[in-house]
């Protein structure tokens, strides 16, 4: 079938090419069965990756190891598809392929699956680590952070799955863009700020005319733990793709200057402003690690580059991209662009820190040595939201205040 081959596409692109997943569903603009079964697949990596080395000798060729990914998940949780249609929709994409000599071998592995009784690791970590489908060195450091309890529970909960979605206060209040999804027949749940829904086609007409946004609840709380007022000097530190700015200014008439290190994620705030009809922003091309910025601003929202595990429930690939030692470089990096940010706070102003991860090293101890080494900062409040399988998603923020 197309469809699968489609899919087979997506994730090679994904695993061989370090593409992000959700960029690349979305320039496929990928219907529900493509996008469940592409997220799937790597929502279970880990465990898919421990029943291959089960049951299989000798590691297959990558294409091999995708193919067998796709009919596992078929066989696991795509009711629609019964188990010998599964098997033949694999074998028939390999043959699409021209990769028509491994169908015996897939043939077996996937028969061998549907049967066999896999064993999860005795050691408690691994076997969480299996059982939950997050690489072991993440486990680790979540048992070592929250104990064994909590990390269990956040790692084993239910994944929600819908996107969390915003009116635009510029166009349309909250009860007026409720009219319009009842009206287009949108399922839909109310959050506290917002909705969630599964996304689908009768949603973009509202997104194309900028009547809604797709935000992140706890990127909104974050928002509004920095205490934003009307007549603020904010510098949005690290923008892109300016969510946080769009949507301050939605309730705070601020003056915002929207930095990024890059001209092409500049764009992106430029072109999500103009689709959300704000006009207010500045923008500069800088680094926010290096730039002399004047002791001007009464808010500056620090929210660094993290290695974003807070998301991964709804961004699965970033379990594929981070490796344990990415976590030291990113603090470091993070430290930097905070230390050199303060420098922008006028006395009685403050700072937001701000991450979408979960990790300690990147959150408190952070902030921890940002406060250490500047005795004229203090810490106002630290918040660390944990994914609860509801809709709220790992992020941190601790607002500082500069008192001298």
């Amino acid at each position: 079938m197309k469809e699968d081959l489609y899919i087979y596409d997506i994730l090679s692109d994904i695993y061989k090419c370090d593409s992000y997943g959700e960029r690349a569903l979305n320039r496929s603009r990928a219907n529900a069965f493509v996008t469940r079964l592409v997220y799937g697949v790597l929502e279970r990596d880990v465990y898919y990756e421990y029943v291959i080395g089960k049951l299989v000798g000798k590691r297959p060729k990558p294409y091999a190891v995708i193919l067998l990914k796709m009919g596992f998940y078929m066989l696991d949780h795509m009711d629609s598809v019964p188990d010998y249609a599964a098997v033949n929709r694999i074998l028939s994409c390999a043959e699409s392929l021209g990769k028509g000599a491994i169908k015996g071998f897939l043939n077996a592995v996937l028969h061998k699956y549907r049967s066999a009784r896999l064993e999860l690791p005795k050691a408690p970590a691994e076997k969480l680590s299996v059982s939950a489908s997050v690489p072991l060195w993440i486990v680790n450091k979540y048992i070592a952070q929250y104990g064994w309890q909590r990390a269990e529970e956040f790692l084993t909960m239910p994944r929600f799955t819908k996107q969390h979605f915003r009116h635009n206060a510029r166009r349309i209040t909250h009860e007026g863009l409720k009219k319009l999804l009842d009206k287009a027949g949108v399922e839909y749940i109310e959050s506290e700020l917002g909705f969630f829904a599964d996304w689908g086609e009768e949603l973009r007409p509202m997104f194309d005319d900028g009547l809604m946004t797709m935000q992140s609840q706890t990127s909104m709380k974050c928002c509004l733990i920095a205490g934003v007022k009307d007549g603020d000097k904010v510098l949005d530190a690290c923008s892109a793709p300016g969510g946080k700015a769009v949507y301050i200014r939605e309730y705070a008439n601020a003056d915002i200057l929207c930095c990024d290190i890059h001209e092409h994620r500049l764009e992106l705030i430029k072109n999500y402003a103009e689709r959300m009809g704000e006009k207010g922003l500045d923008y500069r091309l800088c680094d926010s690690a290096a730039e002399k910025f004047p002791p001007v601003y009464d808010v500056v929202l620090c929210d660094v580059p993290c290695s974003g595990l807070g998301v991964a429930f709804s961004k699965p690939d970033i379990y594929l991209r981070r490796k344990k030692e990415d976590v030291k470089a990113l603090a470091d990096r993070q430290l930097e662009i905070l230390s050199n940010t303060s420098n922008a706070v006028k006395r009685g102003g403050k700072i937001l820190y701000s991450t979408c991860t979960t990790l300690k090293e990147e959150n408190f101890d952070v902030v921890s040595a940002f406060l250490a080494a500047n005795r004229n900062f203090e810490l106002i409040s630290s918040t660390q939201f944990l994914p609860d399988g509801k809709g709220e998603e790992g992020f941190y923020a601790a607002l500082i205040g500069r008192v001298s």
